[in-house]
């Protein structure tokens, strides 16, 4: 029979979704331990399909939090869209109506690669382990 390991840490995440994996980095950036606690596996996390669309702000803080090199190498910004009605295309440009924003599509599994990549090595062992 397996025994229980005793781990202490400041902060306990549950789920390592975009939101539980970059909380746990931001953390670590201002030096407080925390632990991500995911019942799928690490290949699970980093192979579902999900969403691809950020908005702005997110864009701005994975940029801020040093995880978005591979984001701004890969993702597509777009600057606006195109909708068509009685056959004619019609410009909606929503980076010059929002002062300069924009969307970047780029997958959230492919963000979760990227923050989990960037994880400390002490801890990247840990992260995600069933």
């Amino acid at each position: 029979m397996a025994t229980a390991k005793t781990l202490r840490t400041q902060v306990g995440i549950v789920g390592a979704g975009p939101a539980g994996l970059l909380l746990s980095h931001l953390l670590h950036l201002e030096g407080i331990e925390s632990i991500v606690i995911e019942t799928g596996s690490r290949q699970h996390v980093e192979e579902r399909i999900r969403a691809g669309v950020l908005e702005q702000g997110t864009v701005d803080l994975l940029n801020g939090a040093g995880v978005g090199d591979r984001m701004r190498r890969e993702g597509l910004v777009h600057l606006g869209i195109e909708l068509r009605f009685n056959r004619r295309g019609h410009r909606i440009d929503l980076h010059g109506l929002t002062g300069g924003r924009a969307i970047t599509v780029y997958a959230q599994h492919e963000v979760l690669k990227d923050l989990i990549s960037r994880a400390p090595r002490s801890r990247r062992a840990d992260l995600l382990r069933r």
